[in-house]
């Protein structure tokens, strides 16, 4: 079976499912592709953005074509929506696009849509290197842009100063932090962040055994092994970390993470089966 993985490219989450996906599936990975490429697939696999010029393209191709419908709403606008408007405006979207078939980040995004398609939650970045879980619990951080957890940061540093610790961002890996954080300042909340936002953070948390501190998002809850801490508050927070100062229970969670690990193989192959009910 021939594949095609295409769309804007250039985002984050094309690089995990779009590059990392395609690459397992021995698909040919084109950003933007051209009615020519897609005319050489059997399939075509297109990821979050799907613009108006290659959404023609898919059209006149007369190939099979499924959506990865991952982080494709408008972002921080989004924030803002009321959950009316923000099934409103997904149903309208895949009307617009009108795929053979969809895979959703997770299932509450697809219940909100009706039901329908397939569920294929992120798998880690291969490679990373397993969190050797230290005696003390000095450091923890935060992987991402500084703007999602900002809010939080005054409220951080300072448990950091009262505990002794160090707060980092964006750490060379997770391997270097004692504790991991997926917190979201309110002005990056809303609906659609806490019910469609995929779990990718906690995917790497688990594929290294970092203990992992996060938001109640529905992304993180369908996918935790219930070894996890949740905070909406520097309370929370706090309390989180008091539960975790213990080696011995930071090395059970680690355990725990490590066996529910999603792997790139096997997120590619839920992928694969999807691809080909489409075809079929």
């Amino acid at each position: 079976m021939r594949i095609l993985v295409t769309g804007r490219g250039g985002a984050g989450s094309w690089q995990v499912r779009g590059e990392q996906i395609g690459a397992a599936l021995g698909a040919r990975v084109v950003p933007l592709a051209g009615l020519n490429d897609m005319r050489a697939a059997d399939v075509i696999l297109v990821i979050k953005r799907c613009p108006d010029e290659l959404l023609s393209n898919l059209r006149k191709s007369g190939r099979p074509w499924v959506y990865d419908v991952v982080d494709a709403y408008p972002q921080p606008t989004s924030s803002a929506w009321s959950k009316r408007y923000a099934v409103d405006w997904l149903r309208a979207h895949i009307g617009r696009l009108r795929p053979a078939r969809v895979i959703w980040a997770n299932a509450q995004m697809q219940a909100d849509f009706g039901g329908g398609g397939s569920v294929v939650y992120h798998h880690a970045r291969p490679g990373q290197q397993p969190n050797p879980i230290r005696a003390q619990l000095r450091t923890i951080g935060y992987e991402g842009a500084e703007a999602y957890i900002g809010p939080w940061i005054p409220a951080i540093e300072r448990i950091c100063r009262e505990r002794g610790m160090q707060f980092v961002l964006n750490p060379p890996s997770l391997a270097q932090l004692d504790v991991v954080l997926a917190l979201r300042g309110p002005d990056r909340g809303g609906y659609v962040t806490r019910s469609w936002k995929s779990n990718v953070k906690l995917a790497n948390a688990h594929a290294t055994g970092t203990p992992f501190i996060g938001s109640p998002e529905c992304g993180y809850l369908e996918t935790a092994t219930g070894a996890e801490h949740w905070a909406e508050s520097p309370a929370d927070l706090e309390r989180a970390l008091d539960w975790l100062l213990a080696q011995d229970t930071r090395l059970e969670i680690s355990r725990r993470f490590r066996r529910a690990a999603l792997s790139l193989e096997q997120a590619a192959a839920q992928v694969r089966e999807v691809l080909c009910a489409a075809r079929s």
